[in-house]
Order: structure tokens, then C-alpha cells, then sequence
């Protein structure tokens, strides 16, 4: 038995080691780091990603603490619910940056300062009511935005004005409000080859329950009165 515990004990360090090879300096237990070698040249350098999904986080974890090459972050279904300004800053590399599932409901302006690389960015399933331009500061090289799953109910005119590299955006919330403040949005979209996703659709008013916001017409989104 004791020889049998000791081969355990020896092959979980084995398979950590293997893991986190990439990333020697990761200092964070609750996290791991499998290699993501470029889908290139296979002489380029591995990618660094650093996962820390579902291991009870409370706050977003210091930039320090992790790989400075790190290309990908993942933090969800963790129990985050505040991202104060400057969070990530230092991680000039990170590229995609995944913090659904989480209890977000407060994102500070300049939130993500500093990740200039970034191309998606996932903060679905949260509380977020609240959004402002302010929160996408430095987000200029984001593809892919995903906000689905919150609880805002509308989208303040310009809220995308940093976001120059934009093409698709996912919105989805059971209180989106279709009428004429997001009329602004659909002329955005349509002027910015922004896509916005199948599942972003109308919840309010009763006669656009359900139906796809892309596919309306500006004229079918009025404020003579709201109703539901």
C-alpha cells in the first residue's frame, strides 16, 4: 500500500510538471497551465495559457502572480465580483480573456487597461446592469465581445465607440428592451460590419418578444409609450 500511495504521489507530480512546463513561474496553486503551441510553425514558442476555471476565486488574480507571455486567461465559474480599474494591467500579451459564470455586477472604468492585444472577451453569465464606454478602454484590438447572460435592459449610445475592431457581439439578456434607444445600436452594427449573435433577441416589448434584434427595422423600434 505504501508503495502503491508513493507511485501516486509520484504521477500527479509528473502530470504537474508536464502541465505547467510552459509556465515555470506561475505561482498560483489553484491554477494550471497546459501548453498551446502556435498554430504555426512548430519552432515558434509555446503559447501560455492559464486556467483557473471553477476554483472558488473571489477577485481577479494580481498580473504579477502569472506568466508575463500569457496569451490566454481563463477565470470562469469562479465567484468574481468586482473588476476594479487596471485589473489586468501588465498583460500586454493576453489575447483572449474568458471571466463568464463568475457574480460580476460592478466593472470599473478602465477595467481592462492595458490589454492591447486583446481579441475576445467573455463576461457572459454575470450581473453586470450597469455598462459605460469607459469599462473597453485599451480594448481597440477586440474581435469578439460577449455580454450575454446579464442584466441591463439597454445600451447607452456609444457604449462600443472604443471597440474600432469589433465584428461580433453577443447581447442576449432577459430584460433587453427593443425600442428606440437601440436604434442607435443597429445602425452602429450595420455601419461597422458588427455581427450581432442569433441569440441576441427581444424580450420587451410583447410584440418583439423573441424576435432577433439584427433582423428589425429601425421604424419597428419606437418609444410612443412603452408598454409591455
Amino acid at each position: 500500500m505504501q508503495l502503491l500511495s508513493l507511485l501516486c504521489v509520484m504521477v500527479a507530480f509528473w502530470k504537474s510538471c508536464l502541465t505547467n512546463r510552459s509556465c515555470p513561474d506561475l505561482i498560483i496553486d489553484s491554477c494550471h497551465c497546459p501548453a498551446e503551441r502556435s498554430k504555426q510553425l512548430s519552432r515558434l514558442p509555446v503559447r501560455i495559457k492559464v486556467v483557473c476555471d471553477d476554483v472558488e476565486l473571489m477577485d481577479t488574480l494580481q498580473p504579477s502572480f502569472l506568466p508575463n507571455q500569457t496569451v490566454a486567461l481563463i477565470l470562469s465559474n469562479n465567484k468574481i465580483s468586482l473588476l476594479r480599474n487596471g485589473s489586468f494591467y501588465g498583460m500586454a500579451a493576453l489575447e483572449k480573456l474568458d471571466l463568464r459564470n463568475n457574480l460580476i455586477s460592478t466593472v470599473e472604468p478602465g477595467a481592462f487597461r492595458g490589454l492591447v492585444a486583446l481579441k475576445k472577451l467573455d463576461l457572459s453569465n454575470n450581473r453586470i446592469g450597469c455598462l459605460s464606454a469607459e469599462m473597453f478602454l485599451d480594448l481597440g484590438a477586440l474581435s469578439k465581445l460577449n455580454l450575454s447572460g446579464n442584466i441591463f435592459s439597454t445600451l447607452t449610445v456609444g457604449l462600443f465607440s472604443h471597440l474600432a475592431a469589433l465584428k461580433v457581439l453577443h447581447l442576449a439578456s432577459e430584460t433587453l428592451y427593443c425600442d428606440c434607444q437601440l436604434e442607435w445600436l443597429l445602425l452602429w452594427a450595420r455601419a461597422n460590419a458588427v455581427r450581432l449573435g442569433n441569440d441576441t433577441v427581444c424580450r420587451y416589448p410583447t410584440h418583439l418578444h423573441g424576435l432577433q434584434l439584427r433582423h428589425l427595422r429601425e421604424q419597428q423600434l419606437r418609444c410612443d409609450g412603452r408598454h409591455d
